[in-house]
């Protein structure tokens, strides 16, 4: 007779990243060919970054056909590099954005506001109705860590160093050079050579 575990499992990561792909309106842009965007490569441009962690794995999952680029340029402290994001139709019309000091949300809410057509349309007047936000938050992505931690309980004690480590007790590795200040990789979480689900899935 099978082992019955003293703890209800919360949502694996897999279940959280394909909620995270699917909260809200779908952001289906009819017609896209590629979509481009332009930042610094570290220390600046955080509603960018943000961007693409947040919002951009959602859009490649709804156009799987859509050639989507992410280039960082190295910029100095002088540089006036400015965050853009270039977007071309297959009828050949082009639109730059500019992402200067914009959030994450306010950059998805331009593209749609321009490209959405009907749909987005319709979910802004329905989301105003219901006096909801627009976009949905991203939901939390648990860490292999923590969902080790939540599997063992009140076991966790009895494993050396883990306890700790949550804690935030042991020393922290040391950051890529692509994350940013909050902590987060964003180079590992979008993959330019993969396309579809496969981009955004670990």
């Amino acid at each position: 007779m099978p082992r019955i575990p003293k703890f209800t499992p919360g949502p694996s990561r897999l279940s959280r990243i394909l909620q995270n792909l699917t909260r809200g309106h779908r952001p289906v842009i009819a017609q896209l060919k590629t979509l481009k965007l332009t930042l610094a490569a570290r220390n600046d441009h955080w509603g960018a970054r943000h961007f693409i962690a947040e919002e951009l794995p959602r859009i490649r999952y709804a156009n799987p056909e859509a050639e989507i680029e992410v280039n960082k340029v190295p910029k100095s402290p002088g540089d006036n590099l400015k965050p853009e994001m270039v977007v071309e139709m297959r009828n050949g019309e082009k639109h730059t954005f500019n992402l200067s000091d914009k959030h994450s949300t306010s950059i998805l809410t331009d593209l749609m506001d321009k490209f959405g057509g009907s749909p987005w349309a319709r979910w802004k007047h329905q989301r105003g109705e219901a006096g909801l936000p627009l976009i949905e938050p991203p939901v939390p992505v648990p860490t292999k860590l923590e969902i080790k931690a939540e599997a063992l309980g009140p076991k966790i004690k009895k494993v050396p160093g883990l306890a700790k480590k949550l804690a935030g007790k042991t020393k922290t590795p040391k950051k890529s050079k692509s994350e940013d200040k909050g902590g987060m990789d964003y180079d590992s979480l979008f993959d330019p050579k993969k396309t579809g689900a496969a981009a955004v899935l670990p």
